[in-house]
């Protein structure tokens, strides 16, 4: 997810295999670098309290905490006292108090608890161990002293339903103050997990919704007060509007299947987008975690300012001031404007941030050879309102690519018989990482996919052409559905 968002993330794999020998490369890669930020979460599957028989931190997976333990070390061995090394790790608040006592004990750090519920109408309770102090880092905010922890009381006025849920569906009991249980994975089973979370708590109809949805959730995930209504179809709370009360934006997790698997099953799809999410924090409780490590670099600001920006696009970079409430949409920040930007400033704006460099192709993989073109930061199809302009099936069957390359071809000599262009640049959107390079780079090995680039070349030459592609995501292809279903080209005209 992050390598998709941040492309120019650095990723490293299994966090075991980070030594102090990778960690000096990494250093020597940023030498002006002041601080480094560990934040850590450690698998909760053997700690939390909905799993019957857990094993604690000596459990195969929650037992990777004592890994947060060594990198910590290891950073402060190799950093200090040049670099400061500060330190953030959570885990759920349902805990033994055995486990909680024993990971404070090891840090020596007394842990701070957060609830999104004081800002979004959902439980998402979270432990957090941190060498910062959380005092002063937000206005808006009190800390209270309890027996095991310092709780975190941060207040926000609740969104409105209209802002986060599916139009047209019903959460009655949302409208009276109530809040969602914490976001889990969901896992498919053909029979009930044993000793199941809340099942005393549960009817016959609510235990029979449970086992209609594979009891992917605890059953308590299905009482009245928190099923959400379609006429007369009931459902969960879904991935977008989870992402939403995470605060992680507009289909920030969409990305996690490619376009050909979520058409194997749009339920595992769902399923993993909800598992992604209920292995996740709440950017609104953790926003003030972060403002505290970074208190030396950015100003200080209230808390309700704070969650008036977690409806941001998902990897969006905007400026303090900016505010973007949540909502079914991508959001660019209320003092951008882009809505009373024009379709032909848009495009000059993406023109100025275009790659033109080429690569070759591997066509049995499609793989690209060269690695730093790849990958490529995409546009969103989103940004533009679109409607059909021309169709038509197919004379013969053609490889994918050449089918693809033949839709760019059609795009251009639509633009250029029906609107005269010339001496121009023509932007399009496309899904295609072959595509766009081997029409970049003017040539292609394949003799199939060279025979209609060539065509493409003369159309462009001959009328003074300059033709730019953005990428974009398949799932976001506004002719992706239509032309899998009549196998027609995908070309489409920006309104």
């Amino acid at each position: 997810m992050s390598s998709r968002r941040w492309p120019h993330s650095l990723q490293f794999g299994d966090v075991r295999t980070l030594d102090d020998i990778l960690l000096r490369d990494i250093l020597l890669k940023f030498p002006e670098i002041q601080e480094v930020h560990l934040w850590a979460g450690f698998p909760c599957v053997d700690l939390s309290a909905a799993k019957a028989g857990r094993e604690g931190l000596q459990g195969a997976q929650s037992s990777l905490f004592f890994e947060v333990v060594r990198i910590h070390e290891l950073l402060k061995k190799e950093c200090q006292p040049i670099i400061q090394v500060k330190l953030v790790t959570e885990n759920v608040a349902s805990m033994p108090k055995a486990d909680l006592c024993e990971i404070s004990d090891t840090l020596n750090l007394r842990p701070y608890h957060l609830n999104c519920s004081d800002a979004v109408p959902m439980n998402r309770p979270r432990l957090c161990w941190t060498t910062e102090t959380l005092e002063g880092a937000v206005e808006g905010i009190d800390l209270q002293d309890e027996d095991y922890w310092i709780k975190v009381i941060a207040s926000n006025a609740y969104p409105d339903q209209l802002s986060w849920i599916e139009p047209g569906v019903e959460w009655e009991d949302g409208w009276h103050g109530e809040v969602l249980p914490t976001a889990m994975k969901a896992i498919v089973r053909s029979r009930p997990p044993p000793r199941p979370a809340g099942i005393n708590r549960c009817n016959a109809d609510v235990q029979g919704r449970w086992a209609s949805d594979n009891f992917k959730f605890p059953p308590y995930h299905y009482l009245d007060r928190f099923t959400f209504w379609k006429g007369d179809k009931w459902r969960l709370a879904d991935s977008r509007e989870r992402e939403l009360l995470l605060g992680y934006g507009w289909d920030h997790t969409a990305i996690c299947f490619s376009a050909s698997d979520i058409k194997k099953s749009l339920k595992q799809y769902e399923n993993e987008r909800m598992s992604l999410l209920g292995d996740s924090f709440s950017i609104f409780s953790f926003v003030i975690v972060t403002a505290a490590l970074c208190r030396e670099f950015v100003p200080s600001f209230r808390y309700s300012h704070l969650c008036q920006r977690m409806g941001l696009a998902p990897g969006f970079r905007a400026p303090w001031r900016m505010t973007a409430p949540l909502a079914r949409q991508l959001q660019y920040g209320s003092q951008a404007r882009l809505g009373e930007q024009s379709a032909q400033d848009l495009n000059k704006l993406l023109l100025t941030r275009v790659n033109h460099t080429g690569s070759d192709i591997r066509i049995s993989t499609g793989d690209i050879m060269v690695p730093k073109a790849f990958p490529r930061q995409g546009v969103q199809a989103d940004w533009w309102t679109w409607k059909p302009v021309f169709s038509f099936p197919w004379k013969k069957s053609e490889h994918i690519n050449a089918l693809e390359l033949r839709s760019i071809l059609q795009a251009v000599q639509y633009s250029l018989h029906h609107h005269k262009q010339v001496d121009a640049r023509l932007f399009h959107i496309s899904d295609s990482y072959i595509c766009m390079s081997i029409i970049s780079k003017g040539r292609s090995s394949s003799r199939f996919l060279n025979r209609i680039l060539r065509v493409l070349n003369a159309y462009l030459l001959a009328h003074g052409i300059v033709l730019i592609i953005g990428h974009v995501e398949s799932t976001q292809n506004p002719t992706d559905g239509a032309s899998r279903q009549t196998k027609i080209p995908r070309s489409h005209y920006k309104n």
